[in-house]
């Protein structure tokens, strides 16, 4: 990439960030249109092939970029390592949120991404570092098994929970990102209506509490 892109105003990197990674989240690298990009980033497709050379190489630097943010991200959580199961997972959903706030697709991109980085498909071979490939997620994994956890709940466990959890995670930024959008477009067209009454990231992270919370009662 263009390491210009770094002299930009933080604010204008950001959107060209976002509008990018919604398009891969949702359509996935093989059906992602870079026009759709540029538009979503309010840019001409000159400056995004001047920045990132390609559609392929717009992906790899939002990879790298998206692993190492949520990696640093993480840094709390890995220091809380081996404290109890629930309150590694409410380390999570903070981390989520802090996240989802700036970034609202920074999540479903690289879920998305890694399921691709999984494929064998010969028109899709980014050049990212091995070292980062599949990071965020193993280090997600890795943080909920070695927490403490009640004496009848095995690692394996441990993981089918993880699972579930992680199921529940994604779907719930599907949910919240479609209805925020669907606000959105009724502000557009409408002069007086209501905002949603909390942030996005805030109901995020006040319904994983909840869940939580539940599953806690349950003694699970």
């Amino acid at each position: 990439m263009n390491e210009r892109f770094f002299d930009l105003k933080k604010d204008r990197q950001d959107r060209i960030t976002n509008g990018a990674m919604r398009i891969f989240a949702q359509n996935g690298y093989r059906h992602a249109s870079t026009d759709e990009m540029v538009a979503a980033a309010s840019i001409s497709k000159g400056l995004l092939f001047h920045y990132f050379k390609s559609k392929k190489g717009t992906w790899e630097f939002l990879y790298e970029y998206s692993t190492r943010y949520t990696l640093l991200e993480l840094r709390e959580a890995q220091r809380r390592r081996g404290c109890d199961l629930f309150e590694m997972y409410r380390q999570l959903v903070r981390v989520d949120a802090a996240i989802l706030q700036k970034y609202p697709y920074m999540p479903l991109f690289l879920r998305r991404a890694d399921e691709e980085l999984g494929t064998d498909d010969p028109k899709f071979k980014p050049e990212i570092p091995e070292s980062l490939a599949g990071a965020v997620a193993d280090l997600r994994l890795n943080l909920v098994i070695e927490a403490q956890r009640p004496p009848f709940l095995s690692e394996q466990d441990a993981r089918r929970i993880s699972q579930i959890l992680e199921y529940t995670r994604y779907g719930l930024i599907q949910e919240l990102l479609a209805l925020e959008e669907a606000a959105g477009s009724r502000k557009h067209s409408a002069e007086n209506a209501d905002a949603p009454d909390l942030p996005f990231h805030v109901q995020y992270e006040e319904r994983l509490f909840e869940y939580l919370s539940t599953l806690r009662k349950m003694n699970i």
